[in-house]
C-alpha cells in the first residue's frame, strides 16, 4: 500500500484496556510500569468489573456486558487521542473494525449455562445476543450512534490486525472517513482453562485506533501517532511480515521473545487485542516511552530504545516498523508504520 502524502492513511489516536491500566498509550505504559503483576485466581489476568464504573455516560446495553463495555472504554479513550468529538461528523462516514479471536464463545458459554439453569421457558431473551460474534461492534454501533461499515472479524492473534488492515481498506477506497478499529477480548474461567499453556498468561483486554487519511487528520490539526507505508499477510497480500527491508519487526505471537516481551509483562497474551498492542509497541519504542518489561512479573521501568537495538533502530534510522501478530508457523498479519519525527 503506497499512497500519496494526503491519500496515506494515519493512526491518529489509541485507547488501551488492560487489567492493570486504561488509556492512551502512555498513561497505559506508565501506570502498568508502576503495577505488580500476578495471576488471578480465575487463570488469567481480567479487566476489573469496576472499571466500568468511572464510564457513566456508556449506554445502558454496553454496560450491561463485560466485552461491550471494555470495548466501549478503549473506543473513549482512543477518540480522546485522537482530539475526535463525533457530534462533528457525519455518521454514515465513520466506520468500526473489531478483530475479537473468541468473538461469541463466551455469550454462547453464558447463554448454555443460563438454560442449563433454568430451562429454555425462563431464559432471558435479552441475552440471546450476546452469542452472536459480532455483538460488540452491533452494541457499539447502537451505543455511538455508527452507521458506516461495521464489521467484526476473528483472526486468532492476528484478529487485531487484520481488523486495522480493513480500517486502512476502508479509507483508502473512500467507504469512510473515520474508522475505529483494533482488537478486543473478554475471557472466562473455562475459556482460560481449555486454552491454557504452560509459561502463558492470557489477558482480557481491548486496543483501539482511530484511523484516517493524513490530510483529513491534518485538517483538524491532529499530529499522528503513525503512517500506514505497507500492510499484508503470510502466505500472501502486499507484503510478507518477514520482508522488513531496514525496519525493524516487533512480533506478538505468543511466547515472550526479546522483541515482544514487555507486551507479554504488561497484558499477557490477549488473543484479540495482541496485535494492536503490539502496534502501540512500536508507537511507544518510536517515542522513547518507558516500558515494563519483565515476563516474570517484576515491575521494572526502563527505554525500550535501550532494551531492545532493532526498535531502537527503528525509532532513530530507518523511522520504520513491521507489527506482525500470528501464530507461529501459521497465518499472521502485519502492518507497516512510519514515523516521520525524531524521538
Amino acid at each position: 500500500m503506497r499512497e500519496s502524502a494526503e491519500d496515506a492513511v494515519v493512526l491518529s489516536g489509541c485507547g488501551w484496556v488492560t487489567p492493570f491500566a486504561c488509556g492512551s498509550i502512555a498513561e497505559v505504559l506508565t501506570a502498568a510500569s508502576t503495577q505488580e503483576i500476578s495471576v488471578c485466581s480465575g487463570g488469567y489476568w481480567g479487566v476489573p468489573d469496576a472499571t466500568v464504573e468511572a464510564y457513566a455516560t456508556l449506554s445502558k446495553e454496553l454496560r450491561r456486558d463485560k466485552g461491550a463495555w471494555l470495548t466501549a472504554v478503549a473506543v473513549e479513550h482512543a477518540l480522546r487521542s485522537a482530539s475526535l468529538d463525533l457530534a462533528d461528523f457525519d455518521m454514515s462516514r465513520v466506520g468500526l473494525v473489531l478483530g475479537c479471536g473468541l468473538a461469541g464463545q463466551i455469550g454462547m458459554i453464558e447463554f448454555a449455562n443460563e438454560v442449563r439453569g433454568q430451562t429454555p421457558r425462563f431464559v432471558s431473551p435479552i441475552h440471546f445476543p450476546q452469542t452472536v460474534g459480532n455483538y460488540i461492534a452491533a452494541a457499539l454501533a447502537r451505543g455511538y450512534q455508527l452507521r458506516g461499515p461495521n464489521v467484526t472479524l476473528a483472526g486468532g492473534l492476528a484478529s487485531g490486525i487484520d481488523a486495522m488492515i480493513e480500517a486502512c481498506r476502508l479509507v483508502v477506497s473512500g467507504r469512510a472517513d473515520v474508522v475505529i478499529a483494533g482488537g478486543t477480548e473478554r475471557l472466562s474461567e473455562e475459556l482460560a482453562l481449555g486454552m491454557s499453556e504452560p509459561g502463558v498468561v492470557l489477558s482480557e483486554g481491548a486496543c483501539l485506533f482511530v484511523l484516517e487519511r493524513a490530510e483529513h487528520a491534518a485538517g483538524r490539526g491532529v499530529k499522528p501517532l503513525a503512517f500506514v507505508s505497507g500492510m499484508g499477510a503470510s502466505g500472501g497480500g502486499d507484503r510478507e511480515p518477514g520482508d522488513a527491508g531496514s525496519s525493524c519487526l516487533v512480533s506478538t505471537a505468543g511466547v515472550a521473545k526479546a522483541d515482544g516481551v514487555f507486551i507479554e509483562a504488561c497484558i499477557g497474551r490477549c488473543i484479540g487485542a495482541g496485535g494492536a498492542a503490539a502496534v502501540a509497541a512500536a508507537i511507544a519504542a518510536a517515542s522513547g516511552l518507558a516500558v515494563p518489561v519483565s515476563p516474570k512479573g517484576e515491575s521494572t521501568s526502563v527505554s525500550m530504545r535501550s532494551f531492545d537495538k532493532t526498535v531502537r533502530d527503528a525509532a532513530t534510522a530507518s523511522r520504520r516498523a513491521v507489527v506482525w501478530a500470528g501464530d507461529e508457523g501459521d497465518r499472521g498479519a502485519a502492518l507497516e508504520l512510519t514515523f516521520l519525527d525524531s524521538p
